[in-house]
């Protein structure tokens, strides 16, 4: 008998402790409800839907305050667009709203954090009782609550669909005329209701011209509406010859109407005029006709000279530093000074004036050496006239 009273006890003391878990699981279920609401559980991929959820506290003998968010996933993508908190006391209620985009086909399943914060009036008061350089920390207890998921099932694109959503293009050219290699602007605007419409390569490359472009100037606007764009893509192109630009064709897929359109750019003549050979600093894409030339031989004594005048006058600046220096500033007639500033208004190649630059004082003219590399071995547009006038003035 004493042994099965003991097994009795143990049996009943089980229970005890099951209905205690049991009590508590109740307890913070009752502290408050959970409603979801999807205003649309079956749609395309990247089409926008609206994700509420409202918090409605029911046990009023507690404070409660809640920290919820979407889990971040490779599925989808979410955006909390508004947060709406009813501060009653002992009841609060919380309305959250989401704009939420499935970036694949098939059924994606949406999980949350939520945790529930419980406090009392006391640790409310007592948190607030600090001064600014004292604040005290808001005692709670941390409760992780498990929602249940929520299921889309996102139905497929039509093929080759490019961008989603209701879009217009427009396009901004202005002019159609240059010489050759100089460049030619570009832009394209996608403006619109819809997912972001990002996209790589609108405009294709070819052998005809060189095609440069820039990251795209996006401007955005998130509602419960969904999202409105307006992507700015800048391009810039050049060419030897006149040539066209061809047609372009972006599909689109529009899922209020479950229409698929177009977007297109039609085909664009460009016209370039030939460049005079002798007005280009570089030849290479102008050659002459074969002929006999010197230019080489003239080339090797200008570097040469160029490079006897910038050692013979670092030698002086070198021998007479503190009377160069001074005379400099008092007086415009020092003839060292006179005779570095008559090289450069003569020199009219470019590379003779880097040459002159970097035997002089590569340090003091570093940003006119810059400029003119970048424009003899990287091909960027410079003016030299307008360097040689900066060099002098500040001479």
């Amino acid at each position: 008998m004493k042994k099965h009273h003991g097994s009795f006890s143990i049996i009943l003391t089980m229970v005890k402790f099951l209905l205690m878990l049991w009590s508590i699981t109740i307890v913070y279920a009752e502290d408050f409800t959970s409603k979801f609401t999807l205003s649309n559980t079956t749609p395309y991929v990247k089409e926008a839907v609206i994700m509420k959820l409202d918090l409605v506290q029911t046990d009023h003998s507690k404070v409660i305050l809640f920290k919820f968010s979407p889990k971040k996933s490779d599925e989808y993508e979410f955006y909390r667009l508004d947060i709406k908190e009813e501060d009653a006391y002992h009841s609060a209620k919380v309305h959250y709203t989401y704009l939420i985009y499935p970036l694949r086909s098939g059924e994606i399943s949406i999980t949350f954090d939520l945790i529930e914060m419980v406090t009392t009036d006391e640790k409310i008061a007592y948190s607030f009782s600090g001064d600014r350089d004292n604040v005290r920390g808001l005692n709670k207890v941390d409760i992780p609550i498990t929602l249940p998921a929520l299921k889309l099932q996102a139905r497929t694109l039509p093929k080759e669909t490019e961008i989603v959503g209701d879009f217009t293009i427009q396009h901004t050219i202005k002019k159609d005329q240059a010489d050759a290699f100089e460049p030619l602007a570009l832009t394209i605007t996608l403006k619109g209701t819809g997912y972001p419409p990002i996209l790589e390569n609108i405009i294709p490359r070819d052998k005809h011209y060189r095609l440069f472009s820039e990251k795209a100037i996006l401007q955005l606007h998130r509602s419960s509406k969904g999202t409105k764009n307006s992507v700015t893509y800048p391009y810039a192109f050049s060419a030897k010859k006149s040539f066209d630009l061809p047609k372009v064709t972006i599909h689109a897929f529009n899922p209020k109407t479950q229409n698929s359109y177009l977007l297109t750019l039609p085909k664009k003549h460009f016209t370039i005029t030939q460049s005079d050979p002798k007005r280009l600093l570089d030849k290479i894409d102008s050659p002459k006709a074969l002929q006999i030339s010197w230019s080489w031989l003239y080339s090797i004594l200008s570097y040469l000279l160029v490079f006897a005048i910038g050692f013979l006058t670092a030698k002086l600046l070198k021998w007479n530093h503190f009377n160069w220096k001074k005379s400099s500033k008092n007086s415009s007639n020092n003839p060292l000074m006179e005779t570095f500033t008559e090289e450069i208004k003569a020199t009219n190649d470019p590379k003779v004036l880097l040459a002159l630059l970097i035997a002089t004082d590569a340090r003091q003219y570093s940003d006119s050496i810059k400029r003119l590399e970048e424009g003899i071995y990287r091909k960027k547009r410079y003016d030299l006239k307008r360097i040689k006038r900066e060099i002098v003035e500040k001479l």
